[in-house]
């Protein structure tokens, strides 16, 4: 394991201040607006934090210690909102939590950035990927450029991040060592998406992904030595069997995967079990066979009505927020029809409840037909599969709007999302 940059505390001697001296990697983040401040714990040591106006608390600690589902455990059943943050060497995937629920995520890891995996999905070329790399600057971001250039739909830009999000997550139980820190408080600014899935459900397949990893990590070590078999490699893998023409490790052979270790050990086994990809046997023992698996516009908003809080049905005041945030696009000189992307292509799970369904022309959805959509199951469930797939909407809405409002109205929106969330709760 790599190790990780520590600070050095050396206590002044005759008078003189105490000296903090710190590595290049922590150092290299500290600027004179932002200082860290040092919570001790007794004499065994100290927690240093930027911290931000609004943090409720703290939970940091080592992975030897605590497992990802114990920390997971901490941050789910306590309804937390947050953002944790893992680390082992050069890794660290961050995600963002409100109430419990993954809202956001961010990794160092290549294949788990946006860029990425547009790519991955098929949803963009490399070479439309590389024109918008050249045109992302510090305040617009890749996303925002994708769209703009008309290269990804505001509606495949938010799959890709719900997939983002949902990756980055289930890739946190690959982490079973480094350390782990989960700053509690209100969501920092920024895009939220909406999974599907439930917390808890997205946990049981994460902890099964890092037993699957455990396991074939065991079976299929980094110094394994491989090189290719008899059968021809499927289209598409011939450049990675050529790495192994002449025989590598298998450590050497990740080094050229665009995904995930569990992606790339479950290849392996596959590889293995086909035989397009043998051990070399003359560099270590034999193991045993491989069991079969089972853009920013400027604009007056003085027009814009603030978030209503009147006595309304929850389906009413999620169409009042919706219809904010149609006239906010529209007087930012954009068009309110980005909003359609979604009712083109729902997220999956939601496309029965979509189907059919029309945005009217002040930004407000055809609520009625949503439930007839969902009355399958009797009134109570119906009332609240509308709520599940209006507020998905909504979710992709805000999305979709902060790559053309300013900040200042993409916050105030989002603060009437999370008024209206909390008054359902």
């Amino acid at each position: 394991m790599a190790a990780r940059p520590k600070a050095s505390l050396r206590p002044g001697q005759g008078g003189e201040p105490t000296v903090l001296e710190l590595e290049r990697p922590l150092a290299a983040s500290l600027t004179p607006g932002q200082p860290l401040v040092a919570h001790f714990h007794s004499s065994e040591g100290v927690v240093l934090l930027r911290e931000p106006a609004a943090l409720g608390g703290f939970f940091a600690g080592s992975l030897s210690s605590l497992s990802v589902e114990e920390v997971l455990g901490h941050v789910v059943s306590g309804i937390r909102s947050g953002q944790l943050t893992l680390q082992n060497g050069p890794v660290q995937r961050t995600v963002t939590f409100r109430d419990g629920q993954p809202t956001f995520a961010v990794s160092s890891v290549h294949h788990e950035r946006l860029g990425s995996v547009v790519v991955q999905l098929g949803l963009v070329t490399p070479e439309q990927l590389h024109l918008a790399l050249g045109k992302v600057t510090p305040s617009l971001r890749i996303g925002a450029v994708l769209t703009r250039e008309g290269f990804l739909s505001e509606a495949n830009l938010y799959s890709a991040m719900t997939y983002l999000v949902r990756e980055v997550m289930l890739n946190l139980f690959e982490m079973a060592e480094g350390s782990f820190l989960f700053l509690e408080g209100r969501q920092p600014p920024g895009d939220q998406v909406k999974l599907q899935e439930r917390t808890r459900d997205l946990v049981i397949q994460g902890l099964k992904r890092g037993e699957a990893v455990a396991r074939l990590r065991r079976r299929f070590p980094d110094e394994l030595m491989v090189t290719t078999g008899a059968e021809a490699p499927p289209p598409g893998e011939e450049a990675l069997f050529a790495k192994a023409a002449s025989g590598t490790s298998l450590g050497a052979l990740r080094s050229f995967w665009e995904g995930s270790l569990f992606s790339f050990l479950t290849w392996v086994e596959e590889r293995m079990r086909d035989g397009a990809l043998v051990i070399q046997l003359r560099s270590v023992p034999a193991v045993a066979p491989v069991a079969p698996m089972p853009r920013r516009a400027s604009g007056t908003f003085a027009a814009i009505p603030p978030p209503v809080v009147a006595p309304m049905s929850p389906e009413e005041r999620f169409n009042s927020l919706l219809a904010q945030i149609h006239t906010a696009i529209r007087l930012a000189g954009a068009n309110p029809d980005l909003l359609r992307g979604f009712l083109e292509s729902p997220q999956p799970g939601l496309e029965a409840a979509y189907e059919g369904v029309t945005l009217g022309p002040d930004g407000r959805l055809d609520v009625e037909r949503i439930r007839s959509n969902v009355s399958s199951g009797g009134e109570a469930l119906a009332r609240a599969m509308t709520l599940e797939a209006l507020d998905a909407f909504v979710s992709y809405a805000l999305f979709s709007a902060r790559n053309v409002l300013p900040g200042e109205m993409s916050e105030r929106l989002y603060r009437g999302y999370r008024d209206l969330q909390e008054g359902l709760s």
